[in-house]
């Protein structure tokens, strides 16, 4: 069985894999969930966090494998895991992004998420004094990314969800096609999602091309919502199953 990194997206951290974690590894899988620089029990000061010190960690967590890994990133992990790509691809057996920013060489995940006319993201979105971080309202905070999802997950996240500093966010990455273009890419879109449009999702994936796209009919968080389904396709993809449900 190979072995999985899962990234956390933004304001979050490696709590988010709760229920998915132990699925993989119940299917013999090592499975690896890092708190990002900034995050959980990884703590940075906000005006220190940036994408760079984002992609060092994992970075730093591949290269520490005896075996190239299946690379998992989340809504913001998608850019984290396209510049790690571009750093250490040969430590990638696969790129997936999990409803994630998925972005050519000079593109951020604001640029993405200005031209998404279908996301609630930057409506509801509260940014701090200093200009350094961004919150949610609260009482959208459902509606935004968790509208599937229980009333015991809705009391996790909102006792765990956190400040995300702004400067990952706008950062473009910087990708070459003989590294980062090189590495497979899976792309699981979910139909539901606010935060990322399902038309954004689609644009990414079609500008640069996925070896798979699997649909999952969620909001965006489905680590939280569908565990079952997500872990389901994940497993498959590490053993190359072709009967998981594909759109082409």
């Amino acid at each position: 069985m190979g072995t999985f990194v899962l990234v956390h997206g933004a304001g979050s951290g490696a709590w988010v894999w709760h229920k998915v974690a132990p699925r993989l590894e119940a299917q013999g899988h090592s499975v690896i969930t890092p708190d990002l620089p900034g995050h959980g029990i990884n703590p940075l000061p906000m005006a220190e966090v940036s994408l760079d010190r984002y992609v060092g960690c994992v970075c730093d967590i591949l290269k520490g494998q005896a075996e190239p890994v299946v690379l998992v990133g989340h809504s913001l992990g998608g850019a984290v895991i396209t510049q790690a790509a571009e750093y250490c691809p040969d430590r990638i057996q696969t790129l997936v992004y999990l409803s994630g920013y998925l972005l050519a060489n000079g593109e951020s995940a604001l640029d993405i998420t200005q031209a998404d006319t279908e996301s609630l993201l930057l409506a509801n979105a509260v940014f701090s004094a200093d200009q350094l971080s961004a919150t949610f309202r609260p009482e959208a905070l459902q509606e935004l990314g968790y509208a599937d999802c229980s009333a015991a997950d809705m009391a996790l996240v909102r006792s765990l969800l956190a400040p995300q500093a702004l400067a990952p966010l706008a950062t473009p990455v910087q990708i070459t096609p003989d590294q980062a273009g090189r590495v497979p890419r899976v792309y699981i879109t979910c139909t539901q999602d606010r935060v990322i449009g399902p038309a954004a999702q689609r644009r990414m994936y079609t500008a640069l091309p996925c070896e798979r796209v699997i649909a999952l009919e969620t909001s965006h968080n489905p680590y939280l919502s569908a565990p079952e389904a997500l872990a389901h396709h994940l497993h498959e993809l590490d053993h190359g199953d072709p009967s998981a449900k594909t759109l082409r």
